[in-house]
């Protein structure tokens, strides 16, 4: 049985994102699981094991998702060393949010 891993925090996951045809359904979830784990600290600092565990992929497949939403735009990712400047502390995952309308003045109706 998996532990409880999951976080009590609501994911994000704006039009940009959802309507993008050139990724895969499952980068989009990745992206609403960044969103929420970025709701405590204003990043995501997760591992790409601890994503492969709760998706059951391999560690390479979240790598390869993790790499297109940010070739795409949509997350920045910033490696963070400890104070020898070689060796790794941790990666923080960022959000980079979108204005889902680009027209503020007019309202849209549906």
């Amino acid at each position: 049985e998996k532990e409880n891993r999951t976080p009590g925090y609501m994911a994000y996951i704006p039009s940009d994102v959802r309507y993008d045809k050139e990724l895969k359904p499952n980068e989009k979830l990745l992206f609403g699981e960044i969103s929420a784990l970025a709701n405590q600290k204003g990043h995501c600092w997760a591992t790409n094991k601890y994503f492969a565990d709760l998706y059951e992929v391999a560690v390479e497949t979240v790598s390869r998702w993790i790499s297109h939403l940010a070739e795409k735009g949509y997350i920045s990712t910033k490696i963070v060393y400890l104070e020898d400047g070689k060796t790794i502390k941790e990666r923080r995952i960022s959000i980079n949010f979108f204005r889902d309308d680009e027209d503020d003045e007019e309202e849209q109706e549906y």
